[in-house]
């Protein structure tokens, strides 16, 4: 091949080599463009998740405190004042701040039953002797034993030291309250005898209230509000139908005590009727004869001056007016007048009749 053939065989593949660099700029800058647009894209779509997960993460602080109930903010488990009232609240959310809610008005129950239960049984158990580490019971001042149960329902006052208190001040308030309950039992059951352990529950109930507000309230500020407290007392199952035949006898001598004493009230009721009966009619007779002489008085008084202007005359006229209503209703008149003996004689006598068997 001659060298004018070899020539444009020459030019043409440099031609080719100019256009080869040419056509790869070309593909890296429409890669390029697709990745900025797509990196664009990607940017967008970041930055509005981003947005988004902003406005849930705002949202998500606004809590809502239940109707009663009361709450607690908590900054990086620091309480944060003032107490949260029931609505709706806003707070960063978790781990910055934390909401704890507390149910005020709820009614709470803990019930002792140290002084009742067995190890193995509910109720307490018949035995001679009682083991501290198994039976359940509780010592009176007179040295006996009785079982006591007691279930306390209570609720917690509104007030930020009450909230407080229950939330930070106790590792465990549920315990703290039993325990509390459980000593109440022990020192209101020391204080009496067994006998009046079992007989006046309403004085041992008042007792273990007393308590209960003196150690929880007073000594460890937690103020909770006592609403009800329920016992259950009985005596130790072997001597109880000794107790029972007592209280029987002491119901029956009560029961007749106070039938004599009904009685005498009844009695005493009667007699004093009667004796304002008796009172009354004393009363008005005295009142009554007390105004006959205060008549009898003035009608002296008033005749004082005719008798004392003539003596005889009064005598006379007195002497006719007392025969006068003598003789009003007399049927035979004797009358005697003077020295002499006169008989008058006031109607015709009567003729005598003779029955049918008599001759006349």
């Amino acid at each position: 091949m001659s060298e004018e053939e070899k020539q444009p065989q020459g030019n043409k593949s440099t031609t080719e080599e100019h256009h080869a660099p040419d056509h790869k700029e070309v593909l890296d800058d429409a890669r390029s463009r697709a990745l900025s647009e797509a990196l664009q894209s990607s940017f967008k779509v970041v930055r509005v998740l981003m947005v988004a997960l902003g406005i849930a993460f705002l949202c998500s602080g606004i809590t809502k405190v239940d109707s009663g109930h009361q709450a607690l903010q908590l900054r990086f488990g620091k309480f944060k004042s003032p107490i949260l009232e029931s609505g709706l609240h806003f707070a960063w959310p978790y781990p910055i701040d934390e909401i704890v809610q507390i149910p005020v008005n709820q009614n709470r129950s803990i019930t002792s039953d140290v002084g009742w239960r067995t190890t193995d049984e509910e109720d307490p158990q018949d035995s001679y002797s009682f083991a501290p580490d198994y039976d359940g019971y509780t010592l009176t001042g007179d040295g006996n034993t009785v079982h006591i149960q007691a279930e306390m329902n209570f609720s917690l006052k509104e007030s930020d030291q009450t909230i407080q208190a229950y939330e930070f001040k106790f590792n465990n308030v549920t315990n703290f309250l039993k325990s509390a309950l459980d000593n109440a039992v022990y020192h209101a059951s020391a204080s009496r005898s067994a006998l009046d352990a079992y007989t006046r529950q309403s004085a041992l109930q008042n007792d273990i209230r007393e308590r209960i507000v003196k150690v929880v309230n007073q000594v460890h500020n937690l103020p909770i509000q006592v609403n009800s407290l329920a016992l259950d007392v009985t005596v130790p199952i072997g001597v109880k139908p000794a107790y029972d035949a007592f209280l029987k006898s002491q119901q029956e001598s009560q029961q007749k005590v106070s039938t004599a004493r009904a009685t005498a009230i009844s009695i005493i009721a009667n007699a004093e009727g009667q004796a304002r009966v008796i009172e009354s009619g004393g009363k008005t007779t005295a009142d009554r004869l007390l105004s006959s002489v205060e008549a009898e008085s003035k009608s002296f008084s008033d005749q004082k001056p005719f008798y004392e202007s003539n003596p005889e005359l009064f005598q006379q006229r007195l002497v006719s007016e007392t025969m006068q209503s003598v003789l009003t209703n007399a049927v035979d008149i004797f009358y005697l007048s003077g020295r002499q003996p006169r008989i008058w004689l006031n109607r015709t006598p009567a003729k005598v009749k003779l029955k049918e068997t008599q001759a006349p």
